[in-house]
């Protein structure tokens, strides 16, 4: 595992993301919490084919909130907190999903946390067979039990 400390979790001032397009193929959309700064956002989180995508509620909006985008391409890293799904988080916080670019670090506490994460790590193993250079994310977790997953890393061993 890499070393190298998390990137700063304050979210950058951008625009609004657009929303996930009718072109575009949806993978997975689930609720889900964006926990970065001193106030959670809620609202929906998708996976496309090129980026995760955070829209918030209509109430949050109205709050300030804003829809954030992650290509794909800029994801340096995923993980699981706490790493193991055994062990008990600090704090009474529920279990997270953190996703570094390298810019920010993303904190998301979505409703199926161990499958974004296996979803995840499939898309990243079809991008790089489709494409052998476009490099996967490191992926931090223990203690997951996934036969899909096992499939997948038989695959990779070939």
């Amino acid at each position: 595992m890499d070393s190298s400390p998390a990137p700063p979790a304050k979210l950058p001032r951008v625009k609004n993301a657009p929303k996930p397009q009718p072109d575009e193929r949806i993978l997975k959309q689930t609720g889900a919490d964006l926990n970065n700064g001193w106030i959670g956002r809620h609202g929906q989180l998708s996976l496309t084919d090129d980026r995760v995508v955070f829209v918030p509620t209509p109430l949050d909006t109205l709050l300030g909130a804003k829809r954030r985008e992650i290509p794909l391409d800029d994801i340096r890293a995923v993980e699981r907190w706490p790493l193991s799904p055994g062990e008990m988080p600090r704090g009474a916080k529920r279990p997270r999903m953190f996703i570094d670019t390298s810019e920010v670090r993303y904190i998301f506490l979505p409703t199926d946390l161990d499958g974004w994460i296996d979803l995840l790590q499939l898309v990243f193993y079809k991008r790089s067979k489709e494409n052998p250079g476009s490099g996967r994310p490191e992926f931090r977790r223990k203690g997951v039990e996934n036969g899909l997953l096992e499939t997948v890393r038989s695959l990779e061993s070939d």
